[in-house]
């Protein structure tokens, strides 16, 4: 091998390194969701209890206590255990029961709507609507006659809210943004003059 084709492998030997070490390649631990919640608890419990980790912010009141799940307590605790440790020794491994992500897990990076699909006709939207206020458990007043998303006075318009405000409510007990196919879920804020659609991290 030539000498300057040495010089040049051994620049970009140093140039990767040195990407690498500037924290471009940022890793989070969190739960693996083939486990079982028995056992990312008792890996919780281990975390916790014994191995260090600070879980006071999945209490309730706390900003980590929501999503209400033992998949993302746990996904906070093994992070919040894995970063305090890793150079210390500490892995993401938690007998099998965590991976390791290059995506930020923090919540409120992946903000999610759920809307009414434009390709659906209004009659199979209208179907799904009248199943979500009248069996769903969605409050439907905010689309009637003078209330914020009464306008605009469309089929599409009001099944977004309502397929919304049933998603937001029950995503995290099951719910999807389903609706026999009427609807789809969407990262733009749908929310437009005063009629806002809420969103549950």
């Amino acid at each position: 091998m030539t000498s300057p084709m040495i010089k040049i492998l051994i620049a970009m030997l140093l140039a990767t390194l040195s990407f690498q070490a500037s924290g471009q390649f940022m890793e989070w631990c969190i739960a693996d969701e083939q486990t079982p919640d028995d056992e990312l608890q008792r890996a919780m419990d281990w975390a916790c209890h014994v191995g260090g980790a600070d879980c006071s912010k999945i209490q309730v009141n706390q900003p980590c206590h929501l999503p209400n799940t033992v998949k993302d307590h746990a996904s906070y605790v093994f992070n919040n255990y894995y970063q305090k440790f890793k150079n210390k020794g500490g892995s993401c491994y938690f007998n099998s029961a965590a991976i390791t992500s290059d995506l930020d897990p923090s919540h409120g990076q992946f903000m999610e709507w759920c809307i009414a699909d434009e390709q659906t006709p209004d009659d199979v939207l209208l179907r799904a609507m009248d199943w979500a206020c009248h069996v769903g458990g969605v409050d439907c007043s905010k689309i009637q006659v003078n209330q914020p998303c009464f306008l605009p006075n469309t089929v599409k318009d009001h099944a977004s809210y309502v397929f919304n405000d049933y998603y937001q409510k029950y995503k995290h007990k099951g719910g999807s943004c389903y609706f026999n196919s009427a609807a789809i879920t969407s990262d733009l804020d749908p929310s437009h003059d005063s009629c806002k659609f809420e969103f549950i991290p």
